[in-house]
């Protein structure tokens, strides 16, 4: 089957104050139509630079690798310039970004920033674009949406917010749906709901989800496959229920014991040692390697190809290399 989203290769670099940047480095994904990918791992590992390459969000000062190819719907994204890209981004693939906070217009109301997508990408007059922004704005569970299509961002709560956006995102009924940390500083009432709002969309809508999460708890009960990012890489891919039944990096699995649990009691929960490098410096050899509790000799020296565990599960680690004399160095 053809997927909706054929993410290839994607390599993006920055040049800054700190030197030579490599964010993404060869990630590879895809994306079926109807299913959801959550994309895990700290913050600076290349997530959201992933998500806006995507829909080519990323200023003039990001290169993108000639050999990096995104195909929706059969189509290369990269390929597309001024009204084909316009086309695209909103009406087919709609992003909820990260902080809704700084992504709403604080001097325009909520009401016309969704009826500005959808005059900008379907022909409806206004009164016909006001109901349907009224409508959205009930189907995302604004109480009384009539009355805070007149309203500010600024008199919402933050939960209101990222209701307003996945409204907004969801005004033109896009196949592909990108939600980069959809439940970020919201408690945990408030992610919940947001969560199982998304969930209920895309199934009433038929929609692809593209998940952009820290945490995977979030992806557990959302998400049909995950890849796990660090360092700019995708060193994990797997079926959800594989993932948490049998990871295999040792970064999943460090991510995975940092998650609560009701069935144990712990003073205290396992933390990662150390941080995410910069961009600017990532170690040689396995990038993971100075933070990893099964470092091998062969670790600080050598790039680790991603291995084929099983069908769709894959692992980018030197303890899944099962030749001869492996584990020697």
């Amino acid at each position: 089957m053809t997927p909706l989203l054929d993410v290839r290769d994607l390599t993006v670099e920055f040049d800054t104050a700190d030197g030579h940047a490599l964010a993404v480095d060869r990630v590879s994904f895809h994306i079926a139509a109807g299913e959801t990918l959550g994309i895990v791992g700290e913050s600076g590992c290349g997530k959201t630079v992933t998500a806006l390459s995507i829909l080519r969000l990323l200023d003039d000062e990001a290169v993108t690798s000639p050999s990096s190819a995104i195909v929706f719907d059969g189509t290369d994204i990269r390929r597309l310039d001024g009204e084909a890209l316009r086309a695209v981004r909103g009406a087919k693939i709609a992003m909820v970004f990260q902080e809704p906070g700084t992504s709403l217009n604080p001097v325009l109301t909520i009401g016309s920033q969704i009826t500005e997508a959808l005059h900008a990408h379907r022909t409806i007059d206004t009164g016909a674009a006001r109901a349907r922004a009224i409508a959205l704005l009930d189907l995302v569970g604004i109480p009384d949406a009539a009355s805070r299509f007149t309203a500010y961002p600024h008199q919402l709560s933050g939960g209101m917010q990222q209701r307003v956006m996945i409204a907004m995102a969801l005004s033109c009924e896009p196949q592909l749906l990108i939600a980069d940390e959809p439940t970020t500083a919201l408690d945990v009432t408030i992610q919940a709901q947001i969560l199982e709002l998304l969930q209920a969309l895309k199934g009433r809508l038929g929609m692809a989800m593209l998940l952009i999460t820290h945490d995977l708890g979030v992806v557990a009960g959302s998400a049909d496959r995950v890849a796990v990012m660090y360092g700019g890489q995708i060193v994990e891919q797997a079926a959800t229920r594989e993932l948490f039944r049998n990871p295999q990096h040792p970064y999943t699995r460090a991510l995975l014991d940092a998650i609560p649990r009701l069935d144990v009691v712990t003073p205290r929960l396992p933390a990662i040692a150390g941080a995410v490098p910069p961009a600017t410096a990532w170690p040689a050899g396995c990038r993971f390697h100075p933070r990893c509790s099964q470092v091998l000799d062969r670790c600080s020296t050598d790039v680790p190809p991603t291995f084929v565990l099983a069908p769709s599960h894959f692992s980018r680690c030197w303890l899944a290399d099962t030749s001869p004399g492996s584990r020697d160095g």
